[in-house]
């Protein structure tokens, strides 16, 4: 195994990372709108629409993922090849870009404002406040008080795309600038500059086949929902399973104990290559087995469904209840009501409707109603959920 050539790679490719996380966060940070009225609209507006909005999000979303991979490889390879005492000052600007680079996926978490990034965010902020004497004040802060609101999203968002991305490009210039020399053959190595440019295409044309995912918009009473963090963060979730008794090993025990031997490394005592291996072997294995269990007990969970697919199963029931009785099982305007009281209800099914009618129309029909027949259901059907039921009705019924 060559550990210094993975060494290069990896740390050639958080830096390609960065870069594009940070241009890519701009551009999609033009669009936004760091409400919680407009949060979810402004990202379902780029799911819509596709072409480059959508792909700009969704390479921004496995991006920084890969950024957690590369950010890992490149400590764990820096730590293999004995580099952290030579190159202290490089190891702990290294760990503090990692660590911001992680606060930026926890406040990053939140801003599509679906169900797991809203439900998630509460567990986040509430295991923050299970850190002793100050956990309540910090949750506080990042809230913008003791409730959840927009104010929280405007911090979350700015500690995201302005904060952390400044001290970032800041701390990152410190690093090339304490040793040019150990990271210039790293920038001019031709075989990183291809992996890097092969990886970040790999990663691009992925996203036109995975879209980032995003679930229904945010519904603050629906309790029963359970949250899932990203896959780095499993193993943290599964371990809090065993310290139920005491939250505050996992929200301060642990990292700040983690922290402090990371930070210690270059102060240790001179270890053989074999120890080195031993201790990255059983932190990688105490990962791999937290993270497993997690995903085996997530398989009796109910499945999460992508916003359009959820969105056309909750349009049919809409549509059962609201519609039926003049609509009728097929559309066709033959519903029980219709029949009874002799009632003027369109047949969906009918070329002359297909044609004389488009989506925009619906809408405002069901909203507003239309006629004296058709009653409206503006206080019943969120935007979200009448867009979905002219979608479900067009596809399940129109002709063109």
């Amino acid at each position: 195994m060559n550990l210094k050539f993975f060494f290069k790679l990896s740390s050639g490719l958080s830096f390609s990372f960065i870069a594009l996380l940070i241009v890519s966060g701009w551009g999609l940070s033009a669009g936004y709108i760091p409400s919680e009225a407009e949060a979810f609209s402004s990202i379902l507006y780029l799911r819509k629409m596709g072409g480059i909005g959508q792909a700009i999000r969704s390479l921004h979303f496995y991006l920084s993922s890969g950024l957690i991979v590369s950010g890992f490889f490149f400590l764990i390879t820096f730590y293999l090849l004995g580099y952290t005492k030579s190159f202290a000052k490089e190891w702990y600007l290294s760990l503090i870009i990692y660590f911001m680079i992680i606060g930026s996926c926890f406040t990053g978490y939140i801003l599509p404002m679906d169900q797991n990034a809203y439900w998630g965010t509460q567990v986040r902020l509430g295991i923050v406040e299970t850190i002793p004497i100050v956990g309540t004040f910090i949750a506080d802060i990042l809230r913008g008080g003791s409730s959840f609101g927009s104010e929280t999203l405007s911090r979350f968002f700015t500690i995201h795309g302005s904060i952390i991305p400044l001290f970032l490009t800041i701390i990152l210039m410190l690093l090339i600038q304490s040793n040019w020399a150990l990271i210039r053959p790293i920038i001019e190595n031709s075989k990183v500059i291809v992996g890097s440019t092969i990886s970040i295409g790999i990663i691009y044309i992925f996203t036109f086949y995975q879209h980032a995912p995003l679930e229904l918009p945010a519904n603050p009473i629906d309790a029963e929902y359970i949250p899932r963090p990203e896959w780095y963060f499993l193993w943290l979730f599964e371990f809090g399973k065993y310290v139920e008794w005491a939250p505050w090993i996992r929200s301060a025990l642990l990292p700040i104990g983690g922290i402090l031997f990371l930070f210690s490394i270059p102060n240790l005592k001179t270890q053989t290559q074999k120890l080195r291996l031993q201790i990255a072997g059983a932190w990688c294995s105490i990962w791999i087995i937290l993270t497993g269990l997690t995903l085996y007990a997530d398989q009796k969970l109910p499945e999460k469904l992508e916003y359009e697919k959820a969105m056309i199963i909750q349009a049919e029931e809409n549509y059962q209840n609201l519609c039926y009785d003049c609509h009728g099982i097929t559309g066709s305007g033959d519903g029980p009501q219709t029949l009874s009281f002799d009632l003027e209800t369109p047949d969906f099914t009918s070329t002359d409707y297909g044609e004389n009618t488009n989506t925009k129309k619906m809408i405002k029909a069901i909203r507003l109603g239309k006629g004296k027949d058709m009653p409206g259901f503006k206080k019943k059907l969120t935007q979200y959920q009448t867009e979905s039921m002219v979608d479900y009705i067009q596809l399940t019924f129109l002709q063109k």
